[in-house]
């Protein structure tokens, strides 16, 4: 089967045909599996015939009788053995001034193949004459289901919360960021987009030296080699959910979570800031090994006593709700909120954002 067929209507003026045929034979052969349909009368059919003779294997004529029919491209249609149709009147050259119409048969190609089919060849004709940027299948790289995407693509609890979080502690003034775990290609950008220096702790590695940050590697449930009230900001932002599940090559640790807040309180400085997120949702679970889904109040109880909760910001579906507690400090009354914001408002799967703060002053 050839990959395309071109179906060609001659007029009273076979020449013309013959120009168009040595365009499209120019072009593709010995790189593109063609084929041409010449649909003509018997006078032009044997005006044409060398043409056929000298390409047996690209080239078919189709004698009409006496005259070629207006519905020339049906005629040639049940010929054509491609994948691909392009259809053209006599005389016009390979080009998009010549090209009529172009179907495709689903049982041939499936569309987005026929698509990049498409695409192909009308990129070789135009580039005809022009030595800039020559097609060369050796050189293709076929992008086939591109065009159905969006504009781009947004993950609706790190799009917003980094954003969020970034524009917060550029609000508050901070040149320093310690970091545990965040995304690099994400938070950690940002802030270092706008000139805010981060040490960065993960437990992976990192091959890359970037400006602006320091990495250490290490585990974030034994931070023991950082001295106590020596941080003054500390972020992370959905990685705590995954501490203690072995996903990323830490050791399984049933209360992983749990150790990583202990040290946090631990080493924020008095007057300090904690920037937390978590998967939140309205049944707390573990999803093994993933992630866990946090109620939201079992972050907060979890730093009672150590650190007062400032502001609790959520995101469903990329809408963000937030919480001011600066004053509002009654435990039972926030609990209330907590427990309003669980049962009715949140879904399955949202993103929590906790602003806490380490009392006293640096």
């Amino acid at each position: 089967m050839a990959e395309l067929s071109f179906i060609i209507g001659c007029g009273n003026d076979p020449s013309k045909a013959g120009k168009s045929i040595d365009s499209i034979t120019a072009s593709f052969q010995g790189s593109v599996d063609h084929e041409i349909i010449l649909v003509c009368s018997s006078g032009e059919a044997a005006l044409l015939s060398p043409y056929e003779k000298a390409h047996p294997d690209n080239i078919l004529i189709v004698d009409c009788g006496s005259a070629v029919p207006e519905d020339f491209f049906e005629t040639g249609l049940s010929y054509a053995k491609g994948a691909c149709f392009w259809k053209m009147n006599a005389g016009d050259t390979v080009s998009d001034e010549g090209t009529d119409s172009l179907l495709f048969d689903p049982e041939m190609l499936d569309e987005d193949r026929f698509r990049y089919l498409r695409d192909k060849y009308r990129y070789i004709i135009q580039s005809e004459g022009d030595p800039g940027f020559p097609y060369a299948d050796e050189n293709a790289f076929p992008c086939l289901t591109d065009h159905r995407d969006d504009a781009g693509s947004i993950d609706l609890h790190y799009f917003f919360q980094d954003i969020y979080v970034a524009k917060k502690i550029r609000a508050s003034g901070a040149d320093h960021v310690f970091d545990i775990g965040s995304r690099l290609d994400g938070f950690l950008s940002h802030l270092l987009s706008m000139d805010i220096k981060v040490t960065m702790i993960d437990i992976r590695p990192l091959s890359h030296k970037v400006e602006g940050l320091d990495f250490v590697q290490g585990n974030a449930t034994d931070l023991s080699g950082i001295r106590d009230d020596s941080i003054p900001v500390l972020s992370c932002l959905h990685a705590l959910e995954h501490f203690g599940l072995g996903r990323y090559g830490d050791p399984v640790d049933h209360s992983g979570w749990k150790k990583a807040l202990s040290h946090y309180s631990r080493v924020i400085c008095r007057g300090g800031a904690l920037y937390l997120s978590v998967p939140i949702g309205r049944r707390e679970k573990v999803m093994f090994n993933a992630h866990r889904i946090f109620d939201p109040l079992t972050i907060v109880r979890a730093l009672e006593g150590s650190m007062t909760l400032r502001e609790f910001t959520y995101f469903h579906d990329g809408e963000r709700t937030t919480f001011d507690f600066c004053m509002n400090p009654d435990p039972e009354k926030r609990d209330r909120v907590f427990d309003h914001i669980r049962d009715h408002l949140l879904g399955d799967y949202d993103c929590g954002i906790f602003l806490f703060k380490k009392d006293g002053q640096p």
